[in-house]
């Protein structure tokens, strides 16, 4: 019989945009059968995976999601994670609304449920249901395409200039180098607005994610009024690399899998192409497969 090793794993850090403390705590159960559970302020019991899926959803520079006295907020990272452990026996504690931004990917997330169960991180796995969606969509949220196939890819293209990037997914093994890593990013002009919303990025700091310029001019001015900025090649301000190639449209890819986690912690049977999309277009997605 094999032996069951508990752990208890935390991840600290302040949430990206309230920029409150928070600790997330990883917690490896005894083998039984009900696979991952979260756990939130103000909710009395578990939230299931399936739960997730239930709660009212908005959109403001991520996910937010309430119902009664449960607020959460920019889950998306942690839920692009949890799809490779979802039938594995844990429960994830989180004290505040929102769980540490971290770095600005969901790599962090991947590493500290992978201590508690290696063997569900040494064949990553993602679970999926068919799906007979065929829908178009074209809008300011983005365009999107999607139709039956016989295993969940996306093909993902970000014109956003000067960001011409292109990457496609079909493999769940990929997402572990290619995806999770990838960290959020913003342009220069969102992020200098955003310093003056009392409700955003209230806890981003220089190592939450990638701070693009969107001419050389542009990027020429930053550099000379911030000199903390790192980066030295445009558009890139800061810091002063790309972890990954094409890291911009690879964290896209990200929060369309976190996103897409809150039906179930699984992905449908569908090709999607998407071009210049984001988490409202997401949510348009979400809304039709829960309506399919």
């Amino acid at each position: 019989m094999q032996t069951t090793t508990i752990r208890d794993l935390e991840v600290r850090g302040r949430g990206i945009h309230t920029g409150s403390s928070s600790v997330l705590r990883v917690h490896r159960r005894e083998e039984d059968g009900a696979g991952l559970r979260f756990y939130w302020p103000g909710s009395p019991s578990p939230l299931l995976p399936e739960d997730m899926g239930a709660l009212s959803r908005r959109v403001s520079r991520s996910t937010r999601l309430d119902s009664g006295n449960i607020s959460i907020r920019t889950p998306e990272h942690l839920l692009a994670a949890a799809l490779l452990f979802a039938d594995a026996p844990l429960d994830v504690h989180c004290d505040a609304e929102e769980p540490p931004g971290l770095d600005g990917s969901a790599i962090p997330f991947f590493e500290a449920m992978a201590r508690a169960v290696p063997e569900a991180a040494e064949r990553p796995a993602w679970r999926e249901y068919s799906s007979r969606l065929v829908w178009r969509h074209a809008g300011p949220e983005g365009v999107l395409s999607a139709e039956p196939a016989p295993s969940f890819s996306v093909e993902y293209e970000l014109d956003r200039p000067p960001l011409r990037q292109r990457f496609v997914l079909s493999d769940p093994a990929a997402a572990v180098p290619e995806i999770l890593p990838a960290r959020t990013f913003i342009f220069l002009r969102e992020w200098e607005a955003a310093q003056r919303d009392p409700e955003l990025l209230r806890g981003g700091g220089m190592e939450s994610g990638l701070l693009y310029a969107e001419t050389p001019e542009e990027f020429a001015a930053a550099r000379a009024a911030h000199p903390e900025f790192q980066g030295n090649i445009f558009p890139l301000l800061h810091p002063e690399s790309e972890r990954r190639d094409q890291e911009a449209v690879k964290h896209k890819i990200l929060d369309l899998l976190g996103d897409l986690a809150l039906l179930d912690l699984a992905l449908p049977r569908l090709r999607l192409r998407i071009r210049n999309g984001g988490h409202a277009l997401n949510h348009l997605l979400l809304e039709r497969l829960q309506h399919e």
